[in-house]
């Protein structure tokens, strides 16, 4: 059973209790946290100490303009990175209202909840939180192999809507499949975008430098717009995640990490892929 854990400011505690009575309702279980946040908190220091045993945090965000709201979005854009990735925490922002323009960018999956005219949450807005979690027990990697995990990448990116998707059939090293995807260029007009689809399932959970190197490499000999992905069912180590830091302040090459934490994020969106691939036991 899921186990969500509900981080959250002093003046949402009403609602909290709220989200938490919905997604109990659900077959979740929530857990509420008992030191609501307070401005000038290290809301990293906070998640790491409080949740180590939950699979999700909820974490919400009032939207606005006031002290509070400001505290959050800057605490989530310096904390919700690395540090909680390579301890397979997913922290998910719950913005209560219409999610801002400047919303961090971290993470692949947020949810907002909807208010009626009398200021309460809509129960539509807590059926969809309920029931995106619902999914996230069944979805363990090691229930696949390494084809059927290359499989589920690829139906993945096909709901992300790349296309032309290839595998690599050379004896070029450095990535598994090719694929495109289409991008709106500041005159109104659409572009292709290739992309070099490196996959890695690791038995230990721990995806090394090397994989990066080799991509990198690649890379370096296709057109400057190529992009890359390295996708994997573990967790970066922590020398390959100071590679990629690296990488990305030199900006020689374009490379995306989507490890296993994100991963999981990403198919709660897609229930039908979550059924085919992690049928219920």
């Amino acid at each position: 059973m899921a186990r969500v854990f509900i981080s959250h400011a002093h003046s949402q505690q009403g609602l909290a209790k709220r989200l938490a009575d919905g997604l109990a309702n659900a077959g979740l279980t929530p857990i509420l946290d008992s030191s609501a946040l307070a401005i000038g908190d290290d809301l990293l220091r906070h998640v790491l100490y409080s949740v180590e045993s939950s699979d999700f945090v909820l974490l919400l965000m009032p939207v606005g303009q006031g002290s509070e709201a400001r505290w959050l979005r800057h605490e989530m854009n310096e904390a919700i990175g690395y540090k909680l990735r390579s301890r397979n925490i997913s922290v998910v922002p719950v913005y209560l209202g219409r999610k801002p323009v400047d919303a961090p960018a971290s993470g692949v999956v947020s949810f907002a909840v909807d208010f009626d005219e009398h200021g309460e949450p809509s129960d539509k807005s807590i059926e969809k939180i309920a029931t995106s979690l619902r999914d996230l027990p069944r979805i363990q990697f090691d229930r696949l192999g390494p084809a059927e995990f290359e499989r589920l990448v690829v139906a993945l990116l096909e709901k992300l809507r790349f296309f032309d998707i290839e595998s690599n059939t050379t004896n070029d090293y450095g990535f598994d499949l090719l694929a495109r995807t289409r991008a709106r260029n500041p005159f109104g007009g659409l572009g292709i975008i290739t992309w070099l689809v490196e996959i890695k399932y690791r038995n230990d959970s721990r995806a090394d430098i090397s994989a990066l190197h080799q991509l990198s490499s690649r890379l370096e000999r296709f057109p400057l717009e190529t992009n890359g992905v390295l996708i994997t069912n573990g967790q970066l180590t922590s020398t390959a995640r100071e590679w990629v830091e690296e990488n990305r302040k030199r900006k020689r090459t374009s490379i995306t990490i989507v490890d296993g934490t994100q991963l999981r994020e990403m198919l709660i969106r897609y229930p039908a892929l979550v059924d085919q691939f992690f049928p219920e036991v």
